[in-house]
């Protein structure tokens, strides 16, 4: 039998720290989780292994022996963070409806709750201490085993006797004696001067107690012995407040630690309100099958869907995988509100009149319609008419509840409750599956369309409120149409082309890695930081610039960069590592997703980034290189039995941001048809004539100011001292006050009022402002002011789609639009087309918007993309 027992605070405290930086997470309700999230990936490991009786021992907030037998304890210690304060009453949570017994006792710290309970325990139990303090080691003995934990629960330490001796070099029973000699700056007690580890250990061996060592003071030469003389007092003192006490009065009796059983059906509404969807995946939940159903639904016939011919009915196609271009359809939902149908995809598209009904523009609501739209187009058929997408409405009310995709979350923002995780219903043994009972998926679909129909109305008042309902429904749902015939219309990978540069490429590796080899003086695997960085540090004695976690040497591209000079071998694996990451991301990674049709078909996000920006999965084509030679190659598979055209907007942020601050210098600048950043070098350096070097720093701080660069950054990017980088900026304000004052009104306005917006209404949330943490609040600044100039050129670029889209339908041309690249379009034109749509593509993109500023573009045409 085993007994463990855990030190709640240390794990919880090493939770929260090692998830506070960042994009720290949150659930639906801005409830911050990342401690908990942590504490329960420690715990569960924990509690997956095999004891009998358990216990989690916390401080409480009242002083302790320790505190008032010395003021200072633990002084120096900063106070809890608020947002890790807010998340103790999760933890207890968590810890109740897994039935574990936890123990605070006022006037004592945990330590000594842990160090009674061993003591009790240890005759009958063996005992398993789990903890990140150190101070605990004092407890080990040949029945009680301490797990020090250092990274999560994947890198523990176990101290036991033996293990003990060969970490100190001393026996455990002096572990005590070797603190009081040292101190411990964590807890503020104060060792004796002078003396470190290594004399606090040779002190130990060859004294063995604080006691002994005070008996024999006098034999103690040299300054070492003067201060154990002088700090006799001291010294005793932090012996006393390091000593663990085990025998305080404990409530508690060893059976009330017994293991129980866990309360699942509470634990499940915990995770499900944490929105800790993979916990409950690793769940062993009794079946589903056996829940009951409440929700009247009818699987349909095709003549059931006649009910569902009329305006305002909710449709949803449930998908098995989330690649929807290859995934089977398990079902489709119909929902008026009241009544609700379950249908096969085969028996809607059976039914010729519901089939010209999905066709018509009568009015419908939908989730995910860019999804829909594609299966139908894939099938030969369509959908039109949407008015409502619930997945778009939630998006343009709240970005970070749609990141996920997750139809549950979505609707438990809104407080709809009436439906299940896709967890819990196609997930067994964590892999997705349908249910053997087809009543539960079946269910499962209905009510979804059913959660359309209820959530229709209250979003469309808030997106009123807010002042977006426009965005919704003459941006955001056309766009769904545009995007949905790019992703079905695809673009031709030629396969002849794609062959040369697989073969060019390969080649190139086995050239360079043969030269790499001749350099190193032997053979070994380029791929493996820890053998390069022992050719490069230790063969060839290079000076290693840092370490990484794992003590190996870090050989990142920083580190690369930094030594290119010192020896020839560096450009090489250079060049290997950027000729290996095109061959395999780009040449093998487009090779895979290759469709029968010769095509690659995208999938874009239209409901992902926070700034309305569109980005693009299987494969992502927003990241086909461009910057280099080798990576433009790359394009040149990307063919058309037409011609390529391309059109781009020139420095569309900084004519955003001219127009948002109504800069009059930056305003005139543009519309006049000069160069900005040497307009701005002029200004900066005050003089007529200036250099490349003088324009290349000032269109690095005429962008920095759009992303809230500071001094740090920019002399970072210059590779200029920081004072120059902050005169660089100091200058660029007065030259452009007006740009100063909307960049700190937008940091101003979101700290009011939570979000910031842009010219369409569009908002970005930044909770990150009311961060106690210095680095979240600084990011959450830069956000407010960068968001505004992003999300405003995205929504520009996504009105130039729909309005050249309706002027290729309307006037019934053979043109499509195949790809959108960052501020760039990209369209199939045929010959006939082409002089047309040069002027086109041009003069929608310019005009799609009215700014105090021209917008201005480029079109280029060319067989390949590569030609663009």
């Amino acid at each position: 039998m085993k007994l463990i027992l855990i030190d709640g605070n240390s794990i919880f405290y090493r939770a929260y720290y090692a998830t506070a930086y960042g994009n720290v997470m949150k659930n639906k309700d801005g409830l911050f989780t990342n401690a908990i999230f942590a504490f329960i990936n420690m715990m569960e490991p924990i509690l997956e292994s095999d004891y009998t009786h358990i216990l989690v021992a916390f401080d409480t907030d009242k002083p302790t022996h320790r505190h008032l037998a010395y003021e200072a304890y633990k002084a120096t210690r900063s106070p809890m963070p608020d947002e890790m304060a807010v998340q103790i009453p999760l933890m207890h949570e968590y810890l109740k409806h897994k039935n574990i017994k936890t123990c605070s006792i006022d006037g004592y710290e945990a330590d000594d709750i842990i160090g009674t309970y061993s003591k009790l325990a240890s005759n009958d139990l063996k005992v398993e201490i789990y903890s990140s303090d150190q101070d605990l080691l004092q407890l080990i003995n040949e029945n009680v085993t301490c797990k020090l934990i250092k990274k999560g629960t994947k890198d523990i330490r176990e101290m036991n006797p033996s293990s003990f001796i060969e970490e100190y070099g001393f026996p455990y029973q002096s572990i005590v004696d070797y603190k009081a000699l040292l101190g411990d700056p964590s807890d503020n007690i104060k060792g004796i001067p002078g003396v470190g580890k290594v004399t606090a250990k040779k002190l130990i061996l060859e004294y063995g107690t604080l006691e002994n060592i005070y008996k024999h003071k006098d034999e103690i030469t040299g300054k070492v012995g003067e201060n154990i003389r002088e700090n006799e007092t001291l010294a005793k003192e932090s012996y006393e407040l390091s000593k663990i006490l085990t025998d305080i009065p404990v409530k508690l009796t060893l059976d009330d630690l017994s293991k129980r059983k866990v309360d699942y059906e509470n634990l499940i509404e915990f995770y499900k309100e944490l929105d800790f969807h993979s916990f409950i995946k690793r769940l062993d939940v009794p079946s589903l099958d056996t829940l009951s159903m409440t929700h009247a639904f009818k699987v349909g016939k095709v003549e059931d869907l006649k009910y569902f011919i009329k305006d305002n009915i909710s449709i949803y196609c449930e998908f098995f995988e989330s690649n929807y271009h290859l995934s089977e359809v398990i079902g489709i939902g119909l929902s008026d509100g009241n009544k609700h149908l379950y249908v096969t995809e085969e028996v809607m598209l059976s039914s010729k009149a519901f089939m010209d009904f999905l066709r018509s523009e009568r009015p419908k609501y939908t989730y995910d319609y860019k999804a829909f739209k594609v299966r139908l187009l894939k099938k030969g058929y369509d959908i039109n008419g949407v008015v409502f997408d619930l997945l778009l409405a939630a998006y343009l009310d709240n970005p970070e509840i749609v990141k996920k995709n997750d139809f549950k979350v979505i609707t438990g923002f809104y407080n709809y409750d009436d439906l299940e995780y896709d967890d819990l219903i196609y997930t067994k043994k964590q892999v997705k599956v349908l249910p053997d009972d087809k009543k539960v998926y079946r269910e499962h679909i209905t009510k979804k369309a059913k959660a359309i129909s209820k959530l229709y109305l209250p979003l469309i008042e808030k997106l009123k409120i807010n002042e977006q309902l426009s965005l919704l429904e003459d941006l955001e749902i056309p766009l769904s149409t545009v995007l949905a015939k790019m992703e079905y219309t695809g673009i031709t990978v030629d396969k002849a082309v794609l062959g040369e540069l697989k073969r060019e490429y390969s080649n190139r590796l086995k050239d360079l890695e043969q030269r790499i080899y001749t350099l190193a003086l032997k053979e070994f695997n380029i791929n493996s930081p820890k053998q390069l960085g022992e050719v490069l540090f230790d063969d060839l004695g290079l000076e290693p610039k840092k370490k990484t976690k794992t003590k190996n040497y870090s050989t990142n591209i920083d580190v690369l960069n930094s030594l290119v000079d010192d020896h020839p071998i560096i450009k090489e694996i250079i060049d290997y590592r950027s000729t290996a990451k095109l061959y395999g991301t780009y040449i093998e990674g487009i090779e895979n997703v290759i469709f029968p049709d010769g095509k690659v078909h995208t999938i874009y996000n239209q409901a992902l980034t926070a700034t309305g920006r569109l980005s693009s999965i299987e494969p992502n084509l927003q990241n086909i290189p461009i910057k280099t030679e080798e990576g433009r190659q790359i394009r040149k598979m990307f063919t058309t039995k037409d011609y390529f055209m391309s059109a781009d907007y020139s420095q569309i942020e900084l004519r955003v941001l001219a127009h948002m601050s109504n800069s009059k210098t930056l305003i005139d600048a543009f519309n006049s048809g000069l160069d900005i950043h040497a307009e701005t070098a002029k200004k900066v350096f005050n003089k007529e004539t200036i250099t490349n070097e003088e324009r290349r720093r000032a269109k690095a701080v005429n962008f920095g100011i759009i992303y809230g660069i500071s001094a740090f950054g920019l002399s970072e990017d210059l590779k200029i001292p920081r004072w120059m980088a902050q005169e660089f900026i100091d200058k660029y304000f007065l030259i452009y006050p007006e740009i100063k004052e909307f960049l700190d009104g937008q940091v101003e306005f979101a700290s009011k009022e939570g979000y910031v917006k842009t010219i369409m209404n569009r908002r970005r949330y930044i909770p990150e402002l009311k961060s106690s943490i210095y680095p979240t609040r600084e990011f959450g600044k830069r956000t407010s002011m960068n968001a505004p100039i992003q999300g405003s050129a995205a929504d520009i670029l996504k009105k130039a789609m729909v309005d050249l889209d309706n002027y290729i339908v309307k006037n019934n041309l053979e043109s499509k639009i195949l790809l959108t690249v960052h501020d760039e379009l990209i369209l199939e034109v045929p010959e006939s087309e082409l002089n047309l749509m040069i002027k086109v593509l041009k003069e929608t993109m310019i005009n799609t918007v009215e700014l105090k500023v021209s917008l201005k573009t480029e079109v280029k045409v060319g067989k390949s993309w590569y030609d663009l």
